[in-house]
């Protein structure tokens, strides 16, 4: 019989796309809606009027499961209850891998290049340039 001495041990990450991409989260409006999933748009998260139909969904699809925002710039990959907001996933379901963006070194550095893309956009729309 196998066992792990580090079954409470938390593998921080700090890295929001490596995040994403190791757990598998699902943040494809046209992907929810294919799932049958209808989300506000912009959040593509589930709130907890949303939280009966995701966690069924989980039950009848095992090879997803929900990742929950714990705090401020923080979320782990498993269900944690009386949360604001959850999200879908189906990689990594190591429940012990949480995502702690405020924890990076370079955060400014990573703001900094999201509001500079954020800024392009809304200039190339306002211009109408594609």
């Amino acid at each position: 019989m196998g066992a792990s001495g580090y079954e409470d041990r938390v593998e921080l990450m700090i890295d929001i796309t490596e995040f994403y991409d190791r757990v598998g989260i699902i943040a494809d409006d046209r992907e929810l809606a294919w799932l049958g999933f209808n989300l506000d748009i912009f959040l593509l998260g589930f709130r907890p009027v949303n939280l009966p139909k995701l966690l069924d969904f989980c039950r009848e699809h095992p090879e997803y499961h929900v990742a929950s925002f714990v705090g401020p710039e923080r979320l782990a990959n498993k269900y944690v209850p009386d949360r604001n907001l959850y999200l879908l996933a189906n990689g990594d379901r190591n429940p012990n891998l949480v995502l702690d963006t405020a924890a990076n070194p370079n955060r400014a550095l990573v703001n900094e290049e999201m509001i500079c893309s954020a800024l392009t956009m809304f200039s190339n729309t306002k211009t109408g340039r594609q």
